[in-house]
């Protein structure tokens, strides 16, 4: 997220130019950002992803592990997509400032630091706006759910040693990784929409 805020204001001075002379349409050029960026994401993210799955010694199941690259890709892509919306609304300054302020309610009401039932009523609606909770609860399930067994332990006694036991704790028993990765699909068309039209607006505006 913070690294692509800066594509857009490092690039407007040149894409007000090339605009403006009808070289190119601004969507011609959001389209080529967008699908010039998403290889080198997806690469580096399955390399990222692999060594940790492996080195956590995580089931060499591969509907798992599908599961859980799919959910990490997702995240990023959606990231990535926030950082664009930041960058195509803000200048530098507000928008390396703001956005990891920003950030911060999605990730208090994630499920990673409180659990969903600890959260009261009248701000668990906050939960369902947070892309991080969806990414957090699919990795989760893909790699705690779907009858996996018992983790090994040599301690007398292991109270995280079912993986029901820690899906329960998180209360992620009834949740739906299928819906997990549709609500990460939908906020990342959202946001591709969003930053799209920021950037309209932005090159109307300094015209």
């Amino acid at each position: 997220m913070t690294i692509t805020i800066l594509s857009f204001p490092l690039e407007m001075p040149v894409l007000l130019k090339e605009n403006f002379n009808r070289w190119y349409s601004l969507r011609s050029y959001y389209l080529a950002i967008t699908i010039s960026d998403i290889p080198f994401q997806a690469i580096f993210c399955f390399i990222y992803v692999s060594i940790v799955y492996y080195f956590t010694s995580q089931p060499m199941e591969w509907f798992r592990y599908g599961l859980f690259l799919t959910a990490c890709l997702l995240i990023s892509f959606v990231a990535q997509s926030v950082g664009l919306v930041v960058g195509a609304a803000m200048n530098v300054q507000n928008g390396v400032f703001l956005a990891p302020v920003m950030s911060v309610p999605f990730l208090l009401f994630s499920g990673f630091f409180v659990s969903f039932d600890a959260i009261p009523i009248y701000l668990r609606w906050i939960t369902y706006l947070s892309y991080i909770r969806y990414g957090f609860e699919a990795t989760a399930l893909a790699t705690y759910g779907y009858g996996r067994e018992k983790l090994k332990c040599s301690q007398v006694y292991c109270h995280f040693k079912s993986p029901h036991t820690t899906l329960d704790e998180l209360d992620m028993l009834k949740s739906d990784v299928v819906l997990d990765v549709v609500a990460l699909i939908l906020i990342f068309f959202n946001l591709r929409i969003a930053a799209y039209l920021f950037l309209r607006w932005k090159l109307k505006t300094q015209r």
